[in-house]
Formats: C-alpha cells, sequence, structure tokens
C-alpha cells in the first residue's frame, strides 16, 4: 500500500512538472534560428556582438534534439557566418537588423 501511494504521488508530482518544462524548451525552428543568429554574431564583419547570451541558449536547448535538427542548426550557423562574410553593404545592414531584432528576443525572455 505504501508504494502505490508513493508511486501516485510520484505521478501526480510529474505531471504538474512535465508542462513547466515544456513550457522552457523551444521549437526545432526556433532552436535553428537560434544557431543562426551564433553564426551571424561570429561573422567579424557585422561588427562585435556579444555571443555569451546565445551560447548559453543554445547549450540549455540543444540536449534530446534529433541529430538532423542539431545538423540543420550547425549548418544554419556556417551558413550565416559565411553570409555575412560575403555580405554587400544592403545586406550586412539587414543582418545586422536581424541580430538587433529576431535575434535578441530569443535570449530575452
Amino acid at each position: 500500500m505504501r508504494i502505490a501511494t508513493i508511486l501516485l504521488a510520484a505521478a501526480s508530482i510529474a505531471a504538474v512538472a512535465a508542462p513547466a518544462l515544456a513550457a522552457e524548451r523551444v521549437t526545432d525552428a526556433q532552436f535553428i534560428q537560434a544557431n543562426r543568429c551564433l553564426g551571424l554574431t561570429e561573422a567579424k564583419t557585422l561588427g562585435e556582438a556579444d555571443a555569451a547570451a546565445l551560447k548559453q541558449f543554445i547549450k540549455v536547448q540543444r540536449p534530446g534534439r534529433h541529430v538532423f535538427t542539431s545538423d540543420r542548426a550547425d549548418t544554419a550557423r556556417s551558413d550565416a557566418k559565411r553570409a555575412a562574410a560575403k555580405a554587400d553593404e544592403a545586406t550586412k545592414a539587414s543582418l545586422i537588423q536581424e541580430l538587433d531584432g529576431a535575434c535578441k528576443e530569443l535570449t530575452a525572455s
């Protein structure tokens, strides 16, 4: 009887805690976008940007991701870095706007 009570209590706690933990996890698309943003912050042609918040965000979000998602995220990061290196002035302005907008929103919460 005691074991059944303990199992019931544990199941109740898990049911309450699961939605709270799930709310913190971002979608695969957001995870890939965060990696793209990291690639942009690492690009020397866009100026100095602090990548610490993005690196921490990605570190927390990476565990449990499917290998395919992690590979796409790594590709997005390297593609963004390469695109920034080859960008003309108009494209650089657009990428800087992305850094200041969408990228900062990912780590703001």
